[in-house]
C-alpha cells in the first residue's frame, strides 16, 4: 500500500497489476490456502480487507498483539494509507517506511557536512513538509538560499489525487496534506482533531511541492512537537544524527537526558523501534509523546510491548519539560 501510494499513475489498477501488489496478493492467498484461512478473490477484495478495522483475521504473521483493535491499512473515506500502515511497513526485516526516511536524512547529513547545517536543514523540512505555493525567488533569499539548495532534492510534485477542482489543501495543525471534504468529514495526514483545525489551500496544485510520505509522517509530524520541546530548555539540545534524530540535553533537574519525540498511532510498534534506537545508542533513551487524553492508554500499551531489557522510558511532552524530575513510568535501564 505504501509503494502504491508513492506512485501517481492512473493505470495502477489496470492489468497486469503492479508487481508489488500482485506479490502481496499471491502471498496472502498462498498463506490462506496453506493454513486453511480466508483468502481474497483478487486485488479489489484485498484492498477491501485493508480498509476494514482489525488485522487479527488476516492469514499472515502480523504482530497482532502489538496492534490496536481498530488498526487498518487504508483509510476508508480517503483511500490513503493510514499512519498504522506506514508504521507497520517500518517493522521487521523487510521494513520500508522508516528506513527510507532514515536513509534520506543520512544522505542529507552527508552533504551538509556539519551538524549545525544539518540541524538547519532538518528544521526547514519539519516546518515545511508541504510547500503549497512554490516560489523559487522566496526560497532563494539570502537567509534561506543555502538551506534550500541542500534540501530541494527531497521535494517532489504532489500526487494528482490530492487535487480536487484544481485545489490542494494543507492542514494548519500538522502541516501535512489534507482533504476537507470526504464521506466522514475533513481529513488530514496527521490525524488532527477537528476542533479548531483549519485548512489552507492553493489554486495552483502543479506548483505545490511535498516531501515523501515517510518524511512527512515520521519527521515532520513529530517534529512540530520536538521543536516545542526543544524551545522549553534554556540550553539548546544537541542533535545526535542517528536515525530520525535523537537529542541530548542537560535537564533543569540537573540530569543529562537523551530523548526522541514520537507521534505514532501504534504504541507497540513504537516501543520496539524505541528499543532498537536505545540499543544503537548504548544508553537510556526517553521517548517523548504528545500530551492529550489518549496518553495514559498509549503509555500502558507502549510499556507492555517493551522488551524486558530495553533502556527506554516514555513520558509526555509536559512531563519531560517540567522543571522537576520527570515521573518515572517504566524504565528498564
Amino acid at each position: 500500500m505504501i509503494e502504491l501510494a508513492s506512485k501517481d499513475q492512473l493505470s495502477a489498477f489496470e492489468l497486469p497489476y503492479p508487481a508489488s501488489i500482485q506479490l502481496a496478493l499471491d502471498r496472502v492467498v498462498l498463506t490462506g490456502l496453506t493454513h486453511g484461512g480466508p483468502t481474497p478473490t483478487g486485488v479489489p477484495e484485498l484492498l477491501a480487507w485493508c480498509r476494514r478495522p482489525g488485522l487479527a483475521g488476516w492469514p499472515l504473521e502480523l504482530p497482532g498483539t502489538l496492534l490496536t483493535a481498530d488498526a487498518r491499512l487504508i483509510h476508508p473515506a480517503v483511500r490513503e494509507p493510514t499512519r498504522t500502515c506506514a508504521e507497520l511497513a517500518s517493522h521487521g526485516p523487510q521494513s520500508v517506511t522508516e528506513q527510507e526516511a532514515e536513509a534520506l536524512l543520512t544522505g542529507l547529513a552527508d552533504i551538509c557536512g556539519t551538524v549545525e547545517r544539518f540541524m538547519a536543514c532538518r528544521d526547514f523540512l519539519i516546518q515545511r513538509p508541504v510547500i503549497l505555493r512554490f516560489d523559487p525567488m522566496e526560497l532563494l533569499q539570502p537567509a534561506r538560499a543555502q538551506t534550500w539548495n541542500l534540501v530541494k532534492g527531497l521535494y517532489g510534485p504532489l500526487p494528482t489525487r490530492f487535487a480536487a477542482d484544481e485545489l490542494v489543501h494543507c492542514c494548519t495543525g500538522c502541516g501535512l496534506l489534507a482533504k476537507p471534504v470526504t464521506k466522514e468529514g475533513p481529513w488530514c495526514e496527521g490525524g488532527c482533531p477537528s476542533e479548531g483545525r483549519e485548512f489552507v489551500m492553493s489554486h495552483e496544485p502543479r506548483l505545490s511541492r511535498a516531501l515523501p510520505l515517510s518524511l512527512r509522517l515520521l519527521l515532520a509530524l513529530p517534529g512540530r512537537i520536538e521543536q516545542a520541546v526543544r524551545a522549553r530548555f534554556r540550553e539548546r539540545p544537541r542533535l545526535i544524527p542517528l536515525g530520525l534524530g535523537v537529542h541530548r540535553v542537560n535537564h533543569p533537574d540537573g540530569t543529562p537526558r537523551v530523548f526522541q519525540v514520537h507521534d505514532r498511532e501504534q504504541p507497540g510498534l513504537a516501543a520496539l523501534r524505541a528499543a532498537e534506537t536505545a540499543t544503537r545508542l548504548g544508553e537510556p533513551l526517553s521517548i517523548v509523546v504528545p500530551d492529550g487524553p489518549a496518553y495514559l492508554g498509549y503509555r500502558r500499551r507502549f510499556e507492555l510491548a517493551l522488551p524486558t531489557d530495553a533502556q527506554v522510558q516514555i513520558v509526555s511532552a509536559s512531563e519531560f519539560t517540567a522543571p522537576g524530575p520527570a515521573r518515572a513510568r517504566r524504565n528498564h535501564a
